[in-house]
């Protein structure tokens, strides 16, 4: 009996232990889902991809809150993925939000709920250093989807997109300080779109171009808003003009004089065949640049963050997930070749702290420094590591365990039969 219950005591601690095991394995290796119409944000060498839908379905993926480190080097297909989702979150699951970077904050704003039972406030923030989200009120400015988010020192930009069952041309500048706002000019803005590409210029203009409006927009003609005098611009383009199409990206290139967009969405739900274009700001002049390494198939409703010399393309639609890379790498360091890269080496010989565009971070965040050497030693098997001397502390503790059962079995059974002799029992000397 005694037997039994000892035994019974080590099954349950095995499962336990085990079921400990597994919990810890669970938040370091991650296969996420598939996903589009997400939001990345760059924050102190940590990108947070966030929401996002998958199968078209309106389902939420499991994984919803994400971040990878781009402190040290890694293989694009051997991302260390750390989960940040909770059961507890305030924010609904949801798509085609877009989200910025302040300090050590990140604003969340619009998006569009994927459950009918729940509602998205207009704005969100997430502590990175607390790892808590709050509602944030800002009233008089609405819910948008669609949109791309420009943070320009302490100022908010938000244009157009789809707030109720149209699209919409106003600009919203919001103070991130006080959080106060007011309307810019609206005599030559674009006319009313959403899922656009928008990047802050080093001369504080932001460049508007494509988008959706009951059918995809050319690109044929840029927007430009001075962010100083509160005014827009019109630029025709020449060159070779990549198709009209919606829900591609955009950053500023590694030179300043140059925009990069990637991969989108033509009429029919037709993912753009062409997927990469480059926009000389000098004379508005596009043209397709040489690219070497193997070529990844086009994407939409993807993002793109400019990460030291990386262009870092992150999930969308129009690929398949077993066969290529959730996280795509362009570098774009040279003007005259850029590489497809599956390596990523923290580099601060590439300055990337000018202004970029895509709908998250703002460029101050975007500056990943050169690790020290001790730091350049670590690669992302790091979290490898930990799970595997974790596992070996929870199989030795196991072992113990097992042994000490044993052992306390072994006693009692011995006391046992010493109980058992009977009293006139004179038990014989060892033989001489």
């Amino acid at each position: 009996m005694i037997l039994l219950k000892n035994f019974t005591i080590y099954i349950i601690l095995c499962i336990f232990l085990q079921l400990l095991l597994n919990e810890v394995k669970s938040q370091i290796f991650i296969k996420p889902d598939l996903r589009y119409g997400h939001t990345s944000t760059l924050i102190h060498k940590k990108l947070y991809i966030l929401g996002g839908t998958i199968n078209g379905n309106n389902s939420s993926p499991k994984e919803a809150f994400l971040y990878i480190d781009f402190s040290v080097p890694f293989n694009t297909n051997k991302v260390t993925w750390h989960n940040l989702s909770s059961k507890d979150s305030i924010v609904p699951s949801h798509h085609l939000a877009t989200t910025l970077a302040v300090d050590n904050t990140m604003f969340l704003f619009g998006g569009v709920s994927l459950n009918s039972y729940e509602t998205m406030a207009s704005f969100y923030k997430f502590d990175t250093q607390s790892n808590l989200w709050k509602i944030q009120e800002i009233n008089g400015v609405p819910g948008k989807q669609g949109i791309t988010s420009i943070f320009d020192e302490s100022t908010i930009y938000l244009f157009g997109g789809y707030p109720f069952t149209y699209n919409v041309n106003d600009m919203f500048i919001i103070n991130s300080n006080n959080l106060s706002w007011k309307k810019a000019n609206s005599t030559n803005s674009p006319f009313p779109r959403s899922q656009y590409g928008a990047v802050l210029l080093p001369n504080k203009f932001i460049i508007y171009m494509g988008g959706y409006n009951n059918g995809s927009i050319p690109l044929d003609q840029v927007y430009l808003y001075d962010t100083m005098n509160d005014f827009w611009i019109i630029k025709q383009t020449s060159g070779s003009i990549p198709s009209a199409r919606y829900s591609f990206s955009s950053i500023l290139g590694l030179d300043k004089q140059s925009v990069i967009i990637y991969g989108g969405q033509e009429d029919n739900k037709t993912i753009a065949k062409n997927p990469l274009y480059v926009l000389d700001i000098n004379n508005f002049n596009w043209y397709i640049p040489k690219v070497t390494g193997k070529i990844p198939s086009s994407r939409t409703s993807h993002k793109a963050v400019l990460i030291g010399k990386y262009m870092s393309i992150i999930f969308g639609e129009g690929y398949n997930n077993e066969s290529e890379d959730d996280l795509l790498l362009l570098d774009i360091s040279n003007n005259n070749e850029y590489i497809w890269t599956s390596s990523f080496t923290p580099n601060n010989n590439i300055q990337s702290n000018q202004p970029t565009s895509t709908s998250s971070s703002p460029s101050k965040t975007n500056d990943i420094q050169q690790p020290n050497s001790q730091l350049n030693t670590k690669t992302n098997y790091t979290d490898v590591i930990t799970s595997i001397i974790i596992g070996a502390i929870i199989d030795a503790i196991l072992l113990i365990v097992g042994i000490f059962l044993l052992y306390k079995w072994y006693k009692n059974k011995k006391e046992q039969n010493n109980a058992t002799l009977p009293n006139n029992v004179t038990l014989p000397n060892n033989a001489t």
